[in-house]
């Protein structure tokens, strides 16, 4: 059986411990992989698990730390990688069959970042086809099982990462996020997750996706953990004509610090429009504890989010660019979901996309105006609480919701305005339904201020009804 008090512990408390050689690297990755190999049968959160290699890896790692060569709070820490992200000389599906034996010769730039900090990769993680859709519903690799209820998704397209940090598989994980991929199975399984400013993180190595707001954002169980991975990734990349050269912060500089300066915005509009009773709740109860930390709380207006359905007008464009290559080599591979919502893209007209990128500059603006009166904003990170895995649609208030494909996207519409306008946003948990699944709080910022965020979500965590709180995998842990 693998160590699981080891497992439990946050990457803020076993760093040190490594650092101080208490625990050696190698000592974690055999207890992560033996984890790893305990839950797959539950979880099906990996497509790959890399024993050899990540053993490989800690050996080196330990060798490293034996030599005085201390690389930072990410040495010797077993982490997660989508699969859709590049590695070289491994697998990388972006769980397809289309791509069922691509295999890179290069990593990911994050992945080389996370290398270089001295992570150690322990597997590709099941997603999504194409990473389209807020399931993780495979139907090539299987179904990833949330495990605060195997019954339920936990969310997508990072499905696999959520699963396994919630489950004390892996200490981080890598995600990626165009419409709420990354907050959404945060969300779902009661992690962190942060989609951060578009431009701080490079996209290179990232497989078949919309260059139009796709992001790489870290998955973790705390948040100070998650300033810990993004400090890792985040950097210009020269190679990467998306990415911004601005300094890079120290993420974790303002954990801790007093909130009692602050204002937070809640919408009136959109946001709230549409949600389960329960979440909202949970993210109201969540927004008066704000309150009790001294934030200034506002309401505050964003008019021009009705049109907000527009948007994907240019996400369906996008797709049909990127998957034209596959579709033409392919097709009879893909899954009927990811086709039919894939093919839709090629009958948008020219016009239609010029509107759509006119209204997300509208957006832009107003959330822009806001963003000057208040310091950041408070939403549902989600209407819904993760749902059976066997659903087709999503009841909410009466009406019934696809759950997948075409239409889906009900699911994902407070996530998804964040992908259009580039602005920081992170989920952190705030709450369980009466069936204990997790209900997530996204919080949103300026441009470049993820370290205001990571102190904001920070403050509430330490205060939240469900800190400390893990999944009931009963026998399994």
């Amino acid at each position: 059986m693998p160590d699981t008090d080891l497992m439990r512990l946050s990457i803020s408390e076993l760093a040190p411990k490594i650092k101080a050689r208490e625990v050696s690297p190698l000592e974690v990755t055999e207890a992560a992989l033996e984890q790893a190999d305990l839950l797959q049968p539950k979880l099906n959160s990996f497509i790959t698990i890399l024993h050899e290699q990540a053993l490989r890896q800690a050996r080196e790692m330990e060798e490293a730390l034996m030599r005085g060569e201390y690389r930072g709070p990410l040495h010797g820490i077993p982490i997660g990688i989508k699969d859709n992200l590049n590695t070289a000389g491994i697998r990388t599906t972006v769980g397809t069959k289309v791509l069922a034996d691509n295999i890179p010769d290069e990593d990911a730039y994050v992945v080389t970042r996370c290398k270089e900090a001295g992570a150690i990769i322990l597997g590709k993680e099941n997603m999504e086809e194409f990473a389209a859709g807020s399931t993780s519903n495979n139907i090539h690799y299987g179904a990833v099982h949330n495990p605060w209820d195997l019954d339920h998704i936990p969310g997508g397209s990072s499905g696999g990462g959520g699963a396994n940090v919630a489950a004390c598989v892996t200490f981080a994980s890598l995600g990626t996020d165009l419409g709420g991929s990354v907050r959404g199975p945060a969300h779902c399984c009661g992690v962190v997750g942060i989609k951060q400013t578009f431009g701080r993180v490079s996209q290179r190595g990232l497989m078949v996706t919309s260059f139009n707001g796709d992001h790489i954002g870290p998955l973790t169980r705390s948040v100070a953990d998650n300033a810990i991975v993004l400090q890792a990734i985040a950097g210009y990349d020269p190679l990467d004509p998306s990415t911004v050269p601005v300094p890079v912060p120290d993420f974790s500089a303002s954990l801790g610090k007093d909130l009692s300066a602050l204002k937070v915005g809640i919408p009136v509009d959109y946001y709230f429009d549409l949600i389960d009773p329960e979440v909202e709740l949970a993210v109201r109860q969540a927004i008066a504890a704000l309150g009790e930390l001294g934030v200034e709380v506002r309401e505050i207006s964003l008019p021009s989010m009705k049109y907000a359905g527009a948007l994907r007008i240019a996400g369906m464009a996008d797709s049909i660019v990127t998957h034209e290559p596959y579709l033409k080599s392919n097709r009879q591979d893909y899954g009927p979901t990811v086709l039919y919502r894939t093919l839709a893209g090629q009958f948008v007209l020219g016009k239609d996309y010029a509107k759509a990128l006119k209204v997300q500059r509208i957006i832009k603006e107003e959330y822009a105006r806001v963003l000057q009166e208040v310091d950041f904003l408070a939403t549902p990170t989600s209407p819904v609480p993760a749902w059976r895995i066997d659903s087709e649609t999503v009841t909410l208030e009466g009406v019934e919701y696809p759950a997948r494909g075409p239409g889906s996207g009900m699911t994902s519409r407070c996530t998804s305005p964040s992908n259009a306008t580039g602005l920081p946003a992170i989920s952190v948990p705030c709450g369980l339904t009466q069936k204990g699944l997790p209900i997530g709080l996204q919080l949103i910022g300026r441009p470049f201020e993820e370290e205001l965020l990571y102190q904001v979500a920070r403050a509430y965590e330490a205060v939240s009804p469900v800190r400390g709180k893990r999944p009931p995998l009963g026998d399994a842990l």
